[in-house]
């Protein structure tokens, strides 16, 4: 059946002005679909097709009316042509008739996880792509009843379609597949041109096979997209070579690579990792170099606000992050950037953390950073970035914890057969997420690894308090405690030792020339807290546990402020929870 579309499908292209190499034939894969092949070697393939079959908006704003929500239209007019029994005419031309051989050769089933079974879907775990799903779906949904509610035809059923359709978003996803995803690609006698589960399908045709519109006009809003029937049978790879151009009224995709015999020619969609992938077209390819994990953090508008105009910090958007594979033969490509706005972080600033570009996972650490800073602090300071650092190492290290969890399906127990490549494409997919995390994390480490060494003298641990300061704990510590001398003093807490190692050194007046840095700071310090009264009740808990009857040598008031120091001039070091007191200097 595949084969006899196909073969309809390139009869009706050639007899319509589309031209492709007599060098390579279009042959039908089992379990990838269809595939252009090269019969011989050749210089360079080269395939061309006729501004009058491209499906574009102009033909969606002729047959409904309306120039507004272009890519949405255009939608729904693939849906009639695909789903309408009745003819579709533009300009006296019945495009139902017209597109007939392409829209019976598109794919009968895409294996977007939009319409994945349950079972399938568990598959996925907790990462990000399973969790935008029914977010995806929702927003799709509410795409369609934008548009459908202003078309006066079939308004009733539309009407009556919404209020189902909602319902039945409301309940698990083992009901939304039951009654709404599975039936997408289903039989068209079943599927109405005006429904929702037409427009879904539309959706998935356009997500796996569109094109940006500016690749045949550069003046066009650059969010509207095109089908180029025949060009959209040319399977993916990053690595393929190949240059587009217009010419003649007709537009082309040019192979800019030597191609062999029995290879198959390959166009190229740019950089993706295969979360788009898979989300988009329903694939994956081993070992992408392209995969990235999304992370998202929303921040108060006020604080976005404070970032941008008060410090050089970078806040990505998409934009920054888009890769372009369509570049015309002027060499020339085609961008449609605009300025960046507050706004556009209103819905979260997007860091796309990769194995192969660290400079997101940099972006980030100076936002983990400005936000632990305090007003006094500067953002490039060590202790700040030593305690982003750590973080962010923490929130990736909790992020990667949860996509190895098991998934969390609100379903009750169902279970459903799984297909074979869809399971292959989700362990792929989990492989890559679980790679490119634990690469972050071992930057990070790597990260923190150099800063430490390169400032170990501006950093005091509780090891090198030991090893600076051995009078410490053999006496003075005892005296403090009023303990005796060598008696075994047992701490909960790094956080505490180094508090008293800070009291100490106020009570004995005793400091080690290494860490003399360390004193001098805690005493401007607390000069500049003599006129505060706030008391740290964790402070004062941890005083009357120490001293219960109180202390001649340190003040209550005095053992506060090593809290508050300890805190104000320390990170705290994911892998021990130690705390480590950071001098004031910038990295």
């Amino acid at each position: 059946m595949q084969a006899e579309k196909l073969k309809q499908l390139l009869e009706w292209g050639v007899n319509n002005g589309v031209k492709y190499p007599e060098e390579v034939e279009f042959v039908n894969v089992e379990g990838k679909g269809f595939a252009c092949v090269a019969k011989s070697d050749i210089t360079a393939a080269e395939f061309i097709i006729p501004d009058n079959l491209i499906i574009k908006s102009s033909l969606s704003s002729r047959l409904f009316g309306t120039s507004l929500n272009q890519t949405s239209w255009l939608k729904v007019l693939v849906a009639k042509l695909k789903f309408d029994k009745n003819a579709t005419t533009v300009d006296d031309v019945d495009l139902k008739a017209k597109f007939a051989p392409y829209i019976d050769a598109l794919p009968e089933e895409i294996d977007s996880p939009l319409v994945w079974n349950p079972s399938e879907l568990d598959l996925l775990g907790n990462t990000n792509l399973r969790s935008s799903l029914r977010m995806k779906l929702d927003s799709i949904f509410k795409e369609w009843k934008s548009i459908m509610g202003t078309l006066e035809e079939h308004r009733n059923q539309v009407q009556a379609d919404t209020i189902a359709i909602e319902e039945t978003l409301e309940q698990d996803e083992n009901y939304v597949y039951r009654n709404l995803t599975s039936k997408v690609f289903q039989e068209c006698s079943e599927v109405e041109w005006w429904s929702f589960p037409a427009f879904l399908w539309s959706h998935l045709i356009f997500l796996s096979r569109a094109f940006p519109e500016y690749v045949i006009n550069p003046s066009t809003d650059p969010s509207n997209v095109v089908l180029l029937p025949i060009i959209d049978l040319l399977n993916h790879d990053y690595r393929s070579k190949v240059e587009w151009n217009q010419r003649d009224g007709a537009f082309g995709v040019r192979k800019l690579e030597a191609v062999s015999e029995g290879e198959e020619i390959l166009n190229n969609y740019g950089g993706k990792g295969n979360e788009e992938l898979l989300s988009g077209y329903g694939f994956v390819l081993d070992e992408n170099i392209f995969d990235t994990v999304a992370l998202k953090i929303q921040l108060p508008s006020k604080t976005v606000s404070e970032i941008t105009s008060a410090t050089s910090l970078f806040l990505p958007t998409i934009s920054d992050y888009t890769t372009s594979a369509f570049e015309l033969s002027s060499n020339k490509e085609i961008k449609h950037k605009l300025p960046k706005t507050d706004s556009q972080y209103d819905d979260g600033i997007l860091y796309l953390l990769s194995k192969e570009n660290n400079d997101p996972l940099r972006w980030l650490l100076d936002l983990f950073s400005y936000l632990e800073k305090s007003p006094e602090e500067s953002c490039s300071g060590l202790r700040v970035q030593l305690q982003g650092l750590q973080n962010l190492r923490n929130a990736i290290e909790m992020k990667l914890s949860s996509i190895s969890l098991a998934s969390t399906s609100d379903r009750q127990a169902a279970s459903y057969d799984v297909k074979e490549y869809r399971a292959h494409a989700a362990r792929v997919y989990k492989s890559g997420q679980v790679k490119t995390l634990k690469h972050a994390i071992n930057e990070l480490k790597r990260t923190e690894k150099e800063w430490t060494s390169q400032h170990k003298s501006d950093l005091l641990t509780v090891k090198r308090i030991m090893r600076l300061d051995p009078s410490f704990m053999d006496v003075e510590l005892p005296l403090l405690l009023q303990t005796n001398t060598g008696s075994d003093v047992t701490l909960e807490s790094y956080d505490a030792l180094i508090v008293l190692w800070l009291s100490c050194k106020v009570a004995f007046n005793t400091c080690p020339k290494e860490a003399q840095w360390a004193m001098d700071s805690f005493k401007a310090y607390s000069n500049h807290c003599e006129h505060t009264k706030a008391l740290s009740p964790e402070g004062q808990q941890l005083y009357r546990t120490l001293f219960p009857e109180g202390s001649a040598k340190l003040s209550q008031e005095q053992f506060i402020n090593a809290t508050g120091f300890l805190q104000h001039y320390s990170y705290t070091r994911l892998s021990n929870d130690e705390a480590i007191l950071v001098r004031d200097v910038n990295l």
